[in-house]
């Protein structure tokens, strides 16, 4: 699959043009639009997060064939009092291949939250490399992710893919405001490295019961875009 390109990034724009939304750039961001951001990625690797002697043999099966590492993706949205919400948000994620093969996303979180806010989610991996949620004072894991909130609407796709995006919708009584976490367990062939990923961010911004888009632009490329070396 090619890496996701500023074509693909133009396309995806025009998915809800039947809504008439505009691209706006940086000078109109100074007039009280809410602003969005990707902070750095985080990456652990897998065999570090467990003690000595501590990984399950079903993961130990399979670190022989492959490299797996976490990764942690954040985000920010930054409304402002005017009025302005944003409506609708996507954070992609393109890995790109390397001469040993291509990396992928074995398992994402948070996979799909719909309903309720969630409070103090406690995340571990289950033995088959998968993530899961746990009872909050669980004792017996390893090692856990937390998040201190999980508000809808959030849900992702992209698992077994080099095309990852996690999708926020504004849902009643819960507003697409700031900052967002996110992880993705990555699947890397044997010994590769580096991996480059590209990061993007767009965002439906509703004024006054009219939609603009907010996506990276050539004067924004670093604000709304990153391509970095996940692992070196």
């Amino acid at each position: 699959m090619e890496p996701l390109s500023d074509d693909a990034i133009d396309l995806l724009v025009r998915d809800i043009k039947k809504r008439e939304r505009i691209i706006i750039n940086s000078d109109e961001l100074k007039n009280g639009l809410p602003i969005i951001s990707i902070g750095l990625p985080e990456v652990w690797d897998l065999v570090d997060l467990y003690p000595p002697g501590g990984l399950p043999q079903s993961m130990k099966v399979r670190l022989n064939e492959s490299d797996f590492y976490i990764v942690r993706f954040s985000c920010s949205f930054r409304p402002k009092p005017n009025g302005c919400n944003i409506d609708w948000a996507r954070f992609i994620v393109q890995l790109y291949p390397g001469d040993e093969g291509q990396p992928i996303a074995f398992d994402l979180y948070p996979s799909m939250v719909t309903q309720e806010v969630k409070h103090n989610v406690k995340v571990t991996l289950s033995p088959t490399i998968r993530f899961q949620e746990v009872e909050a004072g669980l004792g017996c894991i390893n090692f856990g992710i937390e998040y201190v909130e999980l508000n809808p609407i959030i849900s992702a796709n992209g698992v077994g893919e080099d095309q990852i995006s996690w999708d926020y919708h504004e849902a009643k009584g819960s507003k697409i405001q700031g900052s967002r976490l996110m992880h993705m367990l990555l699947k890397v062939p044997k010994g590769m490295k580096p991996v480059v990923a590209r990061l993007d961010l767009i965002a439906d911004v509703k004024i006054r019961e009219q939609f603009l888009r907010l996506i990276p632009g050539k004067k924004e490329i670093t604000a709304k875009t990153l391509r970095l070396k996940l692992i070196e």
